[in-house]
């Protein structure tokens, strides 16, 4: 028994110093590579000797230098591979013809990476490719660039995804930039700037100036939280099931064309929603989609999806001239929201949307199949040109929206002005406050602004509950200490504010944002003795 009770007590030594033992791995063209590369001197001269001289828990830094590749870097084990400053001069270039990385339970931090390739496979050969700078699976990617990478299909083969970055099987990009990729693509037979894949999660990215035949980010089953996708060209984003919320999706441009498949690959056309395209029960919420133009929903495009809580704005549906409405049977229609057959639009804002053809607000194409529903329910639809609906539909739940020129309405729908605010909040005299429909969903979930969706019995029309005017109703000083007190709405966010001079109106954040939790609030902050202030609150909308 003794021995037996050591043998365990030794084994639990040995498993506590090895991980204590995590070491550090150093990369740098001015290094000796003198392995085990544990210090500057000794540094490795390429990565893949660092990363193959590693452990698990151990942590490569590269000095700052271009890294140019002739073959991928290769690590199936659970290491951090990190840019010793930063990444905006520690490179990892692919030099246009291969991955820069091809991971499994790794962590890639502060790196630039660029000149990354994919290449899908030729006809007969069934697997999709993924991730021309990094193709990760369990991994960790944070605050990197991704510039200048690329992809193209291959002969009759399946597109591949992720022309900058592959994510699947649980990973989490987070704090990264991806611009400027895939820009000589033809927006043809373009992969995905970003893919995200099998349960993996990107947050507070920015996707922009980006070519894609099929979405600058093309997320399969996976979450999106408070990204920014804008100015990319053949759709911002794709969403393939999976949820999205808190997100900027702006400034992209699909296709106006007829022709716009991309031959041999799974994905949708690249002329179906501008913005945004929803599929396979995708759930996108709490989302500003704005002056995105395409062939078919110019703002968004909904197959089998919903998409609530969101502001619609000054999106547009458009096509080219010598292929007009119908050409091919091919619609041209939907400036705001194109819905195909099984789809929601609840709680949206839907204002100043185009369409060169009839309907600028939103258009939905249903069957006769009961299972196709089209849910259209407590939306505000005006000031979009043309219709704010088509005339006749078949399987649709139309009730509580305000509809400009809408005619024999029923099912709580009204045509009045919804008086909206500049801000998009319904003011005080609006029609649209406490008319719309409660539902189950709504309890958990809070407005575009994050403030609970029902406040006063029954729920508001649009994207955001109308907000009770802010009154600062106490303050206290103490010392070098000042504590304010004002009325809230419960889930709201809410910005202090000072000046010292009410004439100059330049106001001066005060600490951080504070998220109400009943109808009065308090929040205190430390202050100059002696010298007068002014302050304010205001109500902070993405936060």
């Amino acid at each position: 028994m003794k021995k037996t009770s050591l043998s365990i007590f030794a084994a639990l030594i040995w498993v506590i110093t090895a991980t204590a033992q995590a070491a550090d791995l150093y990369v740098s063209p001015d290094g000796n590579h003198t392995p085990p590369f544990a210090k500057w001197a000794q540094a490795a001269t390429n990565i893949q000797a660092a990363v193959d001289a590693a452990v698990e828990g151990d942590t490569i830094y590269l000095a700052d230098h271009t890294y140019l590749l002739k073959g991928p870097i290769t690590v199936n084990k659970a290491i951090t591979i990190k840019g010793f400053n930063g990444p905006d001069d520690c490179v990892v270039d692919g030099r246009n013809d291969v991955r820069c990385f091809d991971i499994n339970d790794a962590s890639l931090v502060d790196l630039t990476i660029q000149h990354g390739f994919v290449r899908g496979g030729f006809l007969g050969d069934p697997e999709r490719r993924y991730g021309g700078g990094v193709y990760a699976r369990n991994c960790v990617i944070n605050n990197c660039v991704f510039r200048q990478n690329g992809g193209n299909q291959g002969l009759h083969g399946i597109l591949p995804a992720g022309a900058a970055l592959a994510a699947r099987d649980g990973s989490v990009v987070s704090d990264c930039i991806f611009y400027d990729n895939n820009k000589g693509g033809d927006g043809f037979s373009d992969p995905s700037t970003v893919h995200v894949g099998n349960g993996s999660l990107i947050e507070r990215c920015i996707i922009r100036n980006n070519v894609t035949s099929v979405g600058a980010l093309d997320c399969d089953h996976s979450t999106v939280v408070r990204c920014q996708i804008y100015n990319n060209q053949f759709r911002g984003v794709t969403m393939v099931g999976g949820t999205m919320r808190d997100c900027q999706i702006f400034d992209n441009e699909g296709s106006p064309s007829v022709v716009a498949f991309t031959v041999g690959s799974a994905v949708t056309p690249r002329n179906q929603g501008g913005g945004l395209h929803i599929s396979e029960g995708g759930v996108v919420t709490r989302c500003l989609i704005q002056n995105n133009g395409s062939r078919i929903g110019g703002g968004a495009y909904i197959e089998n999806g919903m998409l609530g809580n969101s502001l619609i704005l000054g999106n547009r549906s458009h096509y080219n001239p010598e292929h007009p409405p119908g050409y091919f049977d091919v619609p041209s229609d939907g400036g705001g929201i194109y819905i195909q057959g099984r789809g929601s639009l609840e709680n949206c804002t839907v204002l100043g949307n185009l369409s060169s053809h009839t309907t600028g607000g939103v258009f939905w194409k249903s069957s006769f199949d009961p299972v196709d529903e089209t849910i259209i329910r407590n939306n505000i639809l005006y000031s979009n040109s043309g219709f704010n609906l088509p005339i006749a539909a078949y399987v649709v739940t139309l009730e509580h929206n305000c509809i400009q020129d809408g005619t024999k309405l029923k099912d709580g729908n009204i045509n009045s002005d919804p008086l909206v605010a500049e801000d998009y909040r319904l003011s005080k005299p609006s029609p649209c406050r406490d008319t719309g429909t409660n539902q189950e969903w709504m309890i958990a979930n809070g407005d575009y602004a994050g403030i609970k969706r029902v406040v006063n019995g029954d729920v508001d029309m649009g994207a955001l509950e109308f907000v009770a005017p802010l009154v600062i109703t106490e303050i206290q000083h103490a010392d070098e200490q000042v504590t304010l007190s004002w009325t809230s709405s419960p889930g709201g966010a809410y910005q202090l504010e000072e000046t010292d001079d009410l004439s100059a109106n330049s106001w001066k954040k005060i600490g951080d944002a504070v998220t109400a939790t009943g109808t009065v609030s308090s929040q205190t902050e430390s202050v100059i003795p002696r010298l007068r202030r002014f302050y304010r609150y205001r109500h902070v909308l993405f936060e």
